[in-house]
This record gives C-alpha cells, structure tokens and sequence, in this order.
C-alpha cells in the first residue's frame, strides 16, 4: 500500500448548519404571533356578533369607585386624631435629662484630666499646648513642624 496525503476539505459540522437554536426562537416568537393573532379574531368577531357596539366598561378594582368611602374616612379620622394626641403628649412631656448636671460633670471631668494630663490643654487664647517636661519633644510636635534648637551636648532627634 502507498502513502498518501488527504487533501479533501474537511466534513461540515451539521449543528452549525441546521441552527437550531434561532429555528427554536423563530417557532417560539410565531406561535406568539399566532395566539395575539388568535385573540384578535376573537375580539372582532365578538364585536360583529353584537352589532358593532364596543364593550368599553372596565371591571379592574383600580378603575372602580371605592364602595366603603365613609368606612375608609372614619378610619382616616380616628388615625389624625390619635397622631394629635400622641404629639401633644410629647409636648407637654418634661425632659428626663438634666443639662445642667451634665456641665458640671463636664467641668469636673475636664479637672480630673488636668490633674492627670502629662501636658497642659491648650487655652482659649493659645491654641498651641505646652509641655510640663521640656525633654519631651514627641507629646505635642508634628514630624513636619520645626524642631526647636539643639541644646548643646545633645543629639539632634530626626
């Protein structure tokens, strides 16, 4: 037997040819089609049978008028009435906390801080804070602000 080559074109995949998924889709969409069609027919004929006249009336619970009105007033009423009641009660109610112990508390706390701060709080008039112990230089001072002079005998700290 001889060697060969086989330079036929290669066999055509028959599921790119049928493409059965759009056939699917065109079926689905025309029956679709045929059942609005089907419906239509109906409506016509229905409208020929009687005379021409069309049935414009709507059932639909959102179109008709509301039959219990009143009922749904009262109710609406009697809810505004109780929402002023209870508005009222909150107004006349007398607060349950006492803003006035809670400056002097405040006062007391911002003492006890004093007496245990390692630096003073900064003042109304100076808003920079001091230091108790002039060693530390890491309790009030920014990595960006200015060092204050080297004493001699010291190393610098950055």
């Amino acid at each position: 037997m001889k060697s060969s080559i086989d330079n036929k074109c290669p066999r055509g995949a028959s599921h790119l040819k049928t493409k059965a998924k759009k056939n699917a889709l065109m079926e689905e969409r025309f029956a679709q089609i045929e059942t609005e069609n089907r419906i239509l027919l109906e409506k016509m004929s229905h409208i020929m049978r009687f005379k021409g006249s069309i049935d414009c009336t709507n059932d639909i619970a959102k179109y008709s008028k509301p039959k219990n009105k009143e009922r749904q007033k009262r109710e609406l009423q009697r809810i505004e009435k109780e929402n002023r009641q209870i508005l009222k009660r909150i107004q006349a109610a007398r607060p349950t906390y006492n803003h006035k112990k809670w400056q002097e508390e405040a006062k007391e706390h911002a003492r006890i801080l004093s007496n245990i701060c390692e630096f003073k709080q900064p003042t109304k008039k100076d808003d920079k804070p001091t230091v108790f112990d002039e060693d530390s230089l890491f309790g009030y001072l920014d990595l960006y602000d200015n060092v204050p002079s080297e004493r001699e005998g010291e190393t610098p700290l950055f």
